[in-house]
Order: structure tokens, then C-alpha cells, then sequence
């Protein structure tokens, strides 16, 4: 099924993140996109498997899917937040880059963390439920 693959993904992406940051061997700037899609893949897996295509790519986008249709938790809220602090969208207008420091990554590798989790233990329950 299709939304396995985008699981496969994500949990390949975060154990990426994770090693590259415990072992310092990407930049940051790195370290966070590489962050990033794993979270946005790990959203994308939760809700195809429930029948939705996300509508877009940005992680807020994908978190306000999941609390439609999910009992995702409330303190995901806040590092979804976060996490957009250092998106550069596509705009006519030049955005200065936003590197994140040591401690910034740390937080968004614990914020994956949480939602691999979570999104393993909501994926469990379903296909129990179906």
C-alpha cells in the first residue's frame, strides 16, 4: 500500500536525522530538511492510510489534516510551530536563511521522535480496526 512506502520513508529519513545529528557529520541546515521530511512523511503515511491526500506539503498544512480526522496530540502544536520558524517558502521576495543551532536540531529530532511514535501506535490501532 501506498501509505506503508511514505512510513518506509520517514522512518528511513529519522534514522538518518538522528545519527547525523548524534554524530555531527551534516550541517544543521541539513540535519533540519532532513527532519523535516521525515515528519512530513510520517503525516502523509497517518492520513493516506485514512483515505486523505494531504492538500499540501508544509508540516502545519499536514498537522491541521491530522487534528481533522486524528487524535493527534495538542503539544505537537507547539514544534509544528517551531519547526515552520525555519521554512523558507517559495516567494519572489529573498528570505535570509534561518540555520538551526545544536539545540534547535536536538528539539526537532525529540519532536520526530514523538510523532514516530505516535504515528507507529496510530497506524497499529487502525489496521487492528479494519
Amino acid at each position: 500500500m501506498e501509505w506503508e512506502s511514505y512510513y518506509l520513508e520517514a522512518t528511513d529519513y529519522y534514522k538518518a536525522a538522528l545519527g547525523a545529528s548524534m554524530k555531527n557529520t551534516l550541517g544543521n541546515l541539513v540535519i533540519y530538511n532532513v527532519v523535516a521530511m521525515s515528519i512530513e512523511n510520517y503525516m502523509t503515511s497517518v492520513l493516506m492510510k485514512a483515505g486523505f491526500i494531504p492538500e499540501h506539503s508544509s508540516i502545519s498544512s499536514m498537522y491541521r489534516e491530522l487534528k481533522k480526522n486524528h487524535n493527534a496530540p495538542e503539544e505537537f502544536h507547539a514544534e509544528v510551530r517551531f519547526m515552520n520558524r525555519f521554512m523558507n517558502f517559495c516567494s519572489l521576495e529573498p528570505t535570509p536563511e534561518i540555520v538551526p543551532t545544536d539545540e534547535e536540531i536536538k528539539r526537532m529530532v525529540s519532536f520526530a521522535t514523538s510523532l514516530k511514535d505516535w504515528t507507529s501506535d496510530c497506524l497499529a490501532i487502525e489496521s487492528k480496526t479494519i
